[in-house]
């Protein structure tokens, strides 16, 4: 502490405290942490080779602290006092289901009933005067963006499982990485920055998405520096690979690329690259949760970190493997926010219980098939955008680029209607875009049962809409019900 002296209006003296805050490097139990949750190498012969019951008894212990933090936050305990639910109820992993769910929809009441951070954080900024804090929030692609304060320790293990994730899909230490991600208030790159050189010792090349450094750069960069991969949703890296060929740069052999960190359908990745694309799963709020490894069936959930479960979307009930609903993310190890039984609305579902190919037997999540609050109810059928796009992708009619939107229609004397339309860009060369839309809205009807529209529309003409080129996660969905339409 030392004392600061100022002269606030002539004739007047004040003196101001200051307290010197803890140094980032004392801040927290360095060998607890990695004790707790293993840096990369040590895990790959660790914890990601515990057997059932030892990865049972450390997320039961985990998880009695987790429900302790948060009974101390108010957002929890008026959840949970509406509920009945005491954390005294849960003697072990098994009894998780006992705990009442909360969505987005939550959250975001919580930020209304106390602007601007809620009443879900542990941490306020002046907490950041006794330990090292930072903030982020929500991209918002879904709503208003969600803040979240994280704590040192919330950061580093965060950090870890992106290095691990990173380690499991082929990145060495002294590799260059290009970090396609935005570095803005959204934490995604930010994480995996950290978990690249603290945990890793790789370096990452900080370009972030094309309104930042030009894709056309990137690619330059890529190919000047002997980058090892790249970090991107699989839209931008098919983005990247377009934009290499039309530099006259062949992305499969001009470039020193040996893996890439994607998220999202990874075929044509790989195809457009030439080498092996691997897939993650990871929200705001909680970082890295799960993550592909080279036998690529499922995404290993970190369950040291993380108890997962896929509920009903309608009831709630947990589901057996195999069946696709909803995500319900208990997160072990936070300490700035508490991820209790939240049910993030992304649709996936677990895999029955086996020993992958790697040697692990830590459960594994299904590959992410979009989001259950964007789904549309169409004459009585479930329809989930991000669905008709991945149905009509793979069609060599198409670029490969789609937009879709709903919207109330009412034709001349009849009853208004919900009517949904997947707007697709045409492959170059295409001739008959009439039979082309004609062939995918047969193809939709027969997938999915209900009747789409299709609009075929010019090459590049979408990025407007989903913001391809610029936005580190495309928007993909509008919901034009609150429009007048025809």
């Amino acid at each position: 502490m030392f004392r600061s002296v100022h002269s606030p209006s002539k004739g007047q003296v004040a003196v101001r405290e200051i307290v010197k805050p803890p140094y980032y490097y004392n801040s927290i139990d360095w060998d607890r942490l990695v004790k707790e949750y293993e840096p990369p190498f040590e895990f790959m012969s660790g914890t990601r080779l515990w057997s059932r019951d030892r990865i049972a008894a450390a997320q039961t212990e985990r998880l009695k602290g987790a429900l302790e933090r948060a009974s101390e936050v108010p957002f929890y305990q008026r959840l949970w006092a509406d509920h009945g639910f005491q954390p005294g109820d849960v003697k072990s992993v098994d009894d998780l289901s006992k705990v009442p769910q909360y969505t987005i929809d939550d959250i975001r009441v919580s930020i209304d009933r106390e602007p601007p951070f809620g009443d879900y954080q542990s941490h306020h900024f002046a907490d950041g005067a006794h330990t090292p804090l930072r903030f982020y929030t929500s991209g918002g692609t879904t709503g208003m963006p969600r803040p979240t304060i994280y704590t040192q320790w919330d950061r580093e293990v965060g950090a870890i499982l992106s290095a691990r994730t990173f380690l499991m899909q082929g990145v060495r230490p002294g590799d260059a990485v290009i970090n396609a991600w935005a570095y803005s208030t959204h934490n995604a790159a930010w994480i995996m920055d950290h978990g690249l050189w603290h945990w890793l010792g790789a370096i990452p090349i900080t370009t972030g998405t094309g309104n930042v450094t030009p894709t056309e750069k990137q690619v330059e960069m890529a190919q000047l520096y002997g980058a090892a991969s790249i970090t991107a949703t699989s839209d931008y890296l098919l983005h990247i690979a377009d934009t290499a060929r039309r530099m006259g740069i062949d992305p499969k052999n001009d470039l020193n690329l040996k893996t890439l960190l994607s998220f999202g359908d990874t075929a044509a990745v790989e195809e457009a690259f030439g080498v092996p694309a691997y897939d993650s799963y990871a929200f705001h709020e909680v970082q890295y949760v799960a993550a592909e490894c080279e036998a690529k069936d499922g995404l290993h959930i970190f369950e040291d970190a993380f108890v997962i479960e896929v509920v009903d979307f309608e009831t709630g009930e947990v589901l057996p493997p195999g069946h696709r609903g909803n995500i319900v993310v208990t997160c072990l190890y936070k300490t700035g926010t508490h991820q209790i039984r939240y049910n993030i609305q992304d649709i996936s579902a677990t895999h029955e219980l086996t020993e992958c190919a790697c040697g692990s037997v830590h459960r594994k999540l299904d590959y992410f098939q979009g989001r259950s609050d964007t789904m549309v109810k169409l004459r009585g059928v479930n329809v989930w955008p991000e669905a008709c796009g991945k149905i009509i992708q793979d069609n060599p009619g198409v670029s490969g680029e789609y937009f879709v939107y709903v919207e109330r229609v009412t034709p001349p004397g009849k009853m208004a209607r919900e009517e949904m339309t997947v707007m697709v860009e045409a492959a170059d060369g295409v001739g008959d875009r009439d039979r082309l839309g004609a062939d995918l809205e047969k193809l939709l009807k027969q997938k999915i049962g209900v009747q789409i529209g299709v609009e075929v529309v010019d090459r590049d003409s979408l990025r407007e809409l989903t913001g391809h080129g610029h936005r580190a996660k495309l928007k993909r969905f509008e919901d034009r019900r609150g429009v007048l339409a025809r």
